[in-house]
């Protein structure tokens, strides 16, 4: 008989990434659905750090190198990987500057899905949030 281990980890929204990568991690909102070790998932435990903040983050050239410098410099990024990322405690304000940037980004790729615009539309906005977000971080990590 299959054992069922930690059930109240599925069907639960979170955040999400594919177990293998380059140098940089790409993170991603996951949908209610089950887990798969290919895919790593994490939930946010608490309101002052938004899952979508994380996702930010993990999402930034800081992380990234700081994940291949500092935890894992092999082609895969797994949840103990995960768990040693130093995440500072955002404050409101911080929370106002990458919510936004986060909501767009996600429009975009749901316009994409959607058949609303194709990739090649939304490229030039992404890196321009890309570039943001990497500025963002770097100042929270690089002012401690």
């Amino acid at each position: 008989m299959p054992v069922v281990r930690n059930p109240q980890f599925y069907f639960r929204e979170g955040f999400c990434w594919s177990d293998i990568n380059t140098t940089f991690l790409k993170c991603r909102q996951k949908q209610k659905s089950i887990n798969d070790v290919k895919s790593m998932s994490l939930y946010s435990s608490t309101e002052k750090v938004p899952e979508y903040y994380i996702v930010c983050l993990i999402n930034s050239n800081f992380m990234s190198y700081y994940v291949d410098d500092f935890v894992n410099n092999t082609q895969t990024f797994q949840i103990n990987d995960a768990r040693q990322l130093p995440i500072l405690i955002p404050t409101n304000e911080q929370l106002e500057k990458c919510k936004p940037l986060y909501n767009r980004a996600v429009l975009l790729k749901e316009n994409v899905f959607n058949k609303i615009c194709k990739e090649t539309d939304i490229e030039k906005e992404l890196n321009e949030i890309e570039q943001i977000l990497n500025e963002f971080v770097d100042e929270l990590y690089y002012s401690v």
